[in-house]
């Protein structure tokens, strides 16, 4: 992302928590930018476009901060903590954008959107499982879902008075707090009550309707980082090539795709594929 686009994303959110996103024209974000209209129609098609870029630049950077929680050199469970406390700030941060999105309603909820929510969602999953794991041992797998569902709760919970009550928390005393209560709540545990295939976004896509051909795309990237094999890797370029189109052919994909077959490392897109296409 060029430093423009970050400089409009970062001037417009602050405008758009302070005066609402209807309220706030092009040229207020283009004066408060230092730039002209014709610069800020050469980064975004439109106000509209922008709004969903802000959503999308947030997310990056939340994903981001969790993601680097492994470089941090302290043990398992203060990297839970962090895990927790980067949520809150990030959170606490956009607040006033948060808000004003969800009181104006702005920009409802379509394709793109839920791709992000739901690729935001699985990867929480992902990174709150693995350190999960690390801290309570590999004997509560079996609990996982419902775990993940439990502090999901709490968590939204505490981003609830965040949000809405502005209040100013103590963000590490309240992620050590969640990392005291989840003890208890390991410590509890008996049977398990969900089955992971229940719950949307755990090691699975919840509907086709949340893939996109960016998500895809994305997901053929990291893929190709971990393959050798120069067969695997030609089909998977070919469906890169192909999705990067604007109207791609579905015969070509299922051609390609029918090469990633019975191979375990492709099993996870090619499951998205065969959804995104309705298979």
């Amino acid at each position: 992302m060029t430093k423009r686009k970050i400089l409009i994303i970062e001037k417009a959110s602050e405008l758009f928590a302070e005066n609402g996103f209807n309220a706030t024209s092009v040229q207020d974000i283009t004066d408060a930018c230092g730039i002209s209209k014709g610069a800020f129609y050469l980064s975004f098609k439109s106000k509209d476009s922008l709004l969903f870029s802000i959503f999308e630049y947030f997310s990056s950077k939340l994903m981001n901060r969790m993601s680097g929680i492994s470089d941090y050199k302290v043990n398992s469970k203060e990297r839970l903590v962090l895990f927790f406390s980067i949520q809150f700030e990030e959170i606490a941060r956009y607040s006033d954008f948060i808000l004003m999105h969800m009181r104006e309603q702005t920009n409802p909820i379509n394709k793109e959107m839920m791709g992000i929510v739901n690729e935001m969602r699985q990867k929480t999953y992902e990174m709150q499982e693995n350190l999960l794991i690390d801290v309570y041992g590999e004997e509560i797998q079996q609990h996982m879902p419902d775990l993940l569902v439990l502090l999901s709760g709490v968590v939204k919970g505490y981003i609830e008075i965040i949000v809405f009550n502005k209040d100013v928390l103590d963000y590490d005393g309240l992620a050590r707090f969640i990392v005291e209560r989840t003890d208890s709540l390991v410590m509890g545990l008996s049977e398990p009550f969900l089955k992971s295939e229940q719950l949307v976004g755990y090691n699975r896509v919840g509907s086709d309707l949340l893939i996109t051909t960016k998500m895809l795309i994305k997901d053929i990237e990291l893929l190709k980082l971990e393959i050798t094999d120069d067969d695997l890797l030609v089909s998977l370029d070919v469906i890169q090539l192909e999705l990067s189109l604007q109207e791609y052919r579905k015969p070509v994909l299922t051609g390609m795709m029918s090469n990633l077959e019975n191979h375990v490392v492709t099993e996870k897109v090619l499951l998205k594929m065969k959804l995104f296409l309705g298979m």
